[in-house]
């Protein structure tokens, strides 16, 4: 897998085996509705290879958390961060991502999920993450394309579908 935008445009991230990574795709979408990241804070959850969060960095994003409670996706993303020399650029928490919603007293700019497609996140988990947006924030939640929202629809700015993949934005701050 490649980054496909920004300063890293090309460079290589090491996948996990068994792991899911977001296709470029899905990547080049989300980035082109999301539009200028330059000095965003960035919190990748469920992070795998850490693709989404790199490719943030490469487009600008000053910093990203990583969530990742797989030891064996851990080390890729801290090999990644080396192999891309952005080690400073990043912190890794290896811990389920509800314990870093407890943990946490930071706000974000942006905030990926990727979830296995077999999980879904519950009501409680979502209303956390948008919580902890900054104003005029996105949640991007990377989900299979049949599973429905609708009791957020009030935080949704937008829903696309990529094949199997639903892409889902959340805000913290919609004026309807």
């Amino acid at each position: 897998m490649k980054i496909i935008g920004g300063f890293l445009k090309g460079q290589s991230l090491k996948i996990p085996k068994g792991i899911r990574p977001a296709e470029s795709i899905v990547r080049k979408a989300v980035f082109d509705k999301i539009g200028n990241i330059e000095g965003k804070d960035v919190l990748d959850i469920f992070a795998g290879s850490g693709s989404f969060g790199f490719e943030a960095i490469s487009r600008g994003a000053s910093f990203c958390t990583f969530v990742e409670n797989n030891i064996r996706c851990v080390k890729i993303i801290e090999g990644n961060a080396k192999n891309l020399k952005v080690f400073e650029k990043i912190k890794i928490y290896k811990m389920d991502y509800k314990k870093f919603l407890k943990i946490n007293d930071k706000k974000f700019d942006i905030i990926f999920a990727s979830p296995p497609y077999k999980f879904i996140l519950d009501k409680n988990s979502i209303k956390k993450i948008i919580d902890i947006l900054k104003k005029d924030g996105i949640f991007i939640l990377e989900t299979r394309k049949e599973i429905s929202f609708n009791e957020f629809k009030n935080f949704i700015l937008k829903e696309a579908i990529y094949g199997e993949t639903k892409i889902t934005y959340f805000t913290c701050c919609l004026s309807r």
